[in-house]
């Protein structure tokens, strides 16, 4: 559900700590948050670099990714290039999870995907929530994040979008450029834009 944000919310949320803001989901302003900018840039300027690296030395960029993000696993294959990781210490990848060219998670919210799983190219997780509808609001740069979840032994398509606040159970299929929206449980194969069950799967 949608964070009310009002001239009192506001007020009260200025005087908040960004880390408690984006811990709690709570609205903040990246625009006026320097330390926030400051994650971005340089996980943007290690991203480009490790890319780089990849195309003289895989291994060696593999080595670089899993010092970027503490919390990817050793037996888990990333392939270059990435394209987007804006907040590393928030993205967790499970044991021997294969994840192809492409990658994109953007924002700050925390991202979790299992062990096992095969993630197609070019996919993109999203968790920046909402952006106010009133438009000076959004001039101020309010917005929120909503945690990505992604249980074991899914298979993404290529191209496929998770939007905030989705969890994904275990053994999950989702289909080539499908949109994600909402959460699913276990042991289905999903698609279309937006996502719908298509079939059961067996566990």
């Amino acid at each position: 559900m949608a964070r009310v944000l009002d001239e009192k919310e506001c007020t009260r949320l200025q005087k908040k700590d960004i880390q408690a803001k984006l811990l709690d989901g709570d609205w903040y302003q990246y625009a006026k948050e320097p330390t926030l900018q400051a994650t971005v840039k340089a996980s943007a300027q290690a991203i480009q670099k490790i890319n780089v690296l990849a195309n003289q030395d895989f291994d060696l960029a593999t080595t670089a990714l899993q010092t970027l993000v503490p919390d990817l696993s050793e037996s888990a294959e990333v392939y270059f290039p990435v394209r987007t990781i804006e907040y590393p210490k928030r993205l967790k990848i499970g044991a021997h999870t294969f994840i192809n060219a492409g990658l994109q998670i953007l924002s700050a919210g925390q991202v979790t995907i299992g062990a096992h799983c095969f993630i197609g190219p070019n996919c993109a997780l999203y968790t920046p929530n909402h952006h106010p509808f009133d438009k000076l609001l959004r001039r101020d740069g309010w917005q929120y994040d909503a945690p990505i979840t992604i249980g074991d032994d899914c298979w993404f398509g290529g191209a496929v979008i998770i939007l905030p606040g989705v969890t994904l159970g275990n053994n999950v299929v989702v289909g080539a450029g499908s949109v994600v929206t909402k959460s699913f449980g276990d042991n289905v194969m999903i698609a279309g834009n937006p996502a719908r069950q298509i079939k059961t799967l067996p566990a």
